[in-house]
């Protein structure tokens, strides 16, 4: 039972059943209330974690009456954003090739099957057409068979 099914009070509720159907209610509630105290409190589903692109924001330029003075050498930190950055692009870029490539196999592979596919309707059109010839053949050798049959005797 639901924990809003047990608080509702209702009309019928409010009457005390007596006898076995009070036992066997009694007997549901300890074994729920056991069941609940038994439970680990569940932690809602993680997401997996999956691999996304990492966005970095441009630094935003300073602005200042001053002359631009040469940029300073990228400390440690930046230099180590910088090497996972293009470690990062470069990974995406064997990805896109990688998947290029099975996406080009499987074009090759579905325009094989379709010729082959073309190539087994065309073969049954064949022989459907000369079953048709033979057919119109045995039909027009029927009727001149069956010609004199049908003639009126003299």
């Amino acid at each position: 039972m639901s924990e809003p099914a047990l608080k509702t009070q209702t009309t019928a509720a409010a009457r005390q059943p007596s006898g076995p159907l009070q036992d066997w209610l009694a007997t549901l509630s300890r074994i729920d209330a056991a069941d609940q105290a038994r439970a680990a409190p569940r932690r809602p589903a993680e997401p997996q974690p999956s691999w996304e692109p990492r966005i970095v924001a441009p630094a935003e330029p300073v602005l200042t009456a001053e002359p631009e003075a040469p940029p300073a050498s990228p400390t440690a930190a930046e230099q180590d954003d910088l090497a996972a950055l293009m470690a990062e692009n470069m990974m995406l870029k064997a990805r896109l090739r990688q998947e290029h490539g099975r996406y080009d196999e499987l074009q090759s592979l579905l325009a094989d099957e379709l010729r082959s596919l073309r190539a087994h309707v065309q073969h049954e059109v064949d022989k459907a057409e000369e079953l048709r010839a033979e057919r119109d053949l045995w039909m027009a050798r029927a009727e001149a068979l069956a010609q004199p049959l049908f003639q009126p005797r003299r």
